[in-house]
């Protein structure tokens, strides 16, 4: 089987999913273990054009941390002002605190500008007024 080095079509791309799939359990310093290395980056390329992912909005990304348990309301209260701004950044109504967008760029690869643009549901709410 020849090894795949270019992904461009999505005949392409579930063949080298498959290829990586077979490949998941090899060590790194084999053959196979290069080869899924190699592999990796002309998939990861396709994804990135094909199948971006956007950044979650702020409130998701609070919610996301109360949920997973990686940080408790608590220790989110001082950061978003009081019990009542906490739900309403938690609802989309109201902007990520700068204090509270810091702790997100800590946890996650999102920009302190994006975080703290306005809420979705503030500017259709806005737009309707």
């Amino acid at each position: 089987m020849a090894e795949i080095t270019k992904v461009q079509t999505e005949a392409e791309y579930d063949a080298a999913l498959a290829r990586i799939s077979e490949l998941l359990d090899a060590d790194i310093d084999t053959a196979e273990g290069r080869e899924l290395d190699r592999l990796s980056d002309p998939v990861i390329e396709y994804e990135d054009e094909h199948y971006p992912i956007e950044n979650p909005a702020p409130d998701a990304l609070v919610e996301f941390l109360l949920d997973q348990e990686i940080v408790t309301r608590e220790q989110l209260l001082p950061l978003a002002g009081s019990s009542a701004d906490l739900d309403a950044i938690l609802a989309g109504q109201k902007e990520v605190t700068p204090e509270l967008a810091q702790l997100l760029c800590e946890h996650y690869d999102v920009t302190i500008a994006e975080l703290l643009k306005e809420p979705a549901h503030s500017a259709s709410s806005a737009a309707s007024d």
